[in-house]
């Protein structure tokens, strides 16, 4: 039997801009930033999207729109919140995905531009996505975008999936 795997992009919400002599890492969300990230809670409460495992990055600015999409987390063994996903580029977050246990149906990447946006580009294929969710990402991935790729096989075959949805802050 073939399992369906889902894929939630998601990059974080608006942030602060860097402070002189910040680090871009300590940056974290604004209000609106908060209130966008509350927002992807709610819609994926509404279509009871849950999750098995989380890939975040170490980074304040993702952390905190993780904590505010108020989604029940797995445990700590599904739980990767990884300095690995701050700036990675996509071979980085999608061996991470390919790394998936076997009983795990659907994973939340929490991330970064532009790497976030880079696994989309990359596992979406054309002719099985829905072309809406293809447009609404086109040339774009703005704070707290969250796109939804599903593919039926194991992880470690992931290669290419179908861009079911995309939601736009």
């Amino acid at each position: 039997m073939v399992t369906r795997r889902t894929v939630l992009l998601l990059r974080h919400a608006q942030t602060e801009d860097t402070r002189p002599g910040g680090r871009d890492i300590d940056r974290p969300l604004t209000p609106l930033g908060e209130e966008q990230a509350r927002a992807v809670g709610s819609y994926l409460a509404e279509q009871r999207l849950t999750v098995d495992a989380v890939l975040c990055s170490a980074a304040v600015r993702t952390r905190q729109t993780l904590a505010a999409l108020g989604l029940p987390l797995p445990n700590a063994g599904r739980l990767d919140i990884s300095s690995d996903y701050y700036n990675a580029g996509s071979d980085t977050l999608v061996d991470a995905l390919r790394g998936q246990d076997a009983d795990c149906r659907r994973v939340l990447l929490v991330g970064h531009a532009p790497g976030v946006p880079a696994v989309a580009y990359e596992l979406a294929d054309p002719d099985a996505s829905d072309p809406a969710a293809l447009a609404a990402i086109d040339g774009r991935f703005p704070a707290a975008t969250l796109a939804r790729l599903e593919f039926a096989g194991d992880w470690a075959d992931l290669e290419a999936a179908a861009l079911v949805d995309v939601r736009l802050p």
